[in-house]
């Protein structure tokens, strides 16, 4: 089965720990990031080689909506979902209306990370991976 790479951006270092390491787990491919700006880098160097990315929605330098927003001017298509520990349903509202495809809030489990990730791929790349 193919390996898809998802970026990670958080400035939380231990939540995006966590989330790579569960992904790797998964079979997935994972690059982080600490900040939106960074994050912005990476697509900028890689592009189509990321297939999603998760964003924090509070970050210092940028917000995961504007960072979104920047990567959507680098690359046509580049599902997103966002992670925030002050979720809110407008929170979520303003998610899906930036293009994301949901908004989990933290910690977040690794069950729902690889269930999340794995449902995103196939909505949008048309696979369809098991947890395993």
């Amino acid at each position: 089965m193919a390996s898809y790479s998802i970026l990670i951006a958080d400035d939380d270092v231990t939540c995006r720990e966590a989330i790579q390491e569960t992904l790797d787990r998964a079979g997935h491919r994972t690059l982080g990031a600490s900040s939106g700006i960074e994050a912005i880098e990476m697509v900028r160097e890689h592009g189509l080689e990321i297939h999603a990315t998760i964003l924090d929605m509070h970050m210092p330098d940028l917000t995961g909506l504007e960072t979104l927003s920047a990567m959507f001017d680098l690359v046509d298509r580049l599902p997103a979902i966002f992670v925030t520990a002050e979720g809110s349903k407008e929170l979520l509202i303003k998610a899906m209306e930036a293009g994301a495809y949901t908004l989990l809030n933290k910690p977040v489990s690794s069950g729902l990370i690889v269930v999340t990730v794995n449902q995103l791929l196939g909505k949008y790349y048309g696979v369809d991976r098991e947890q395993d």
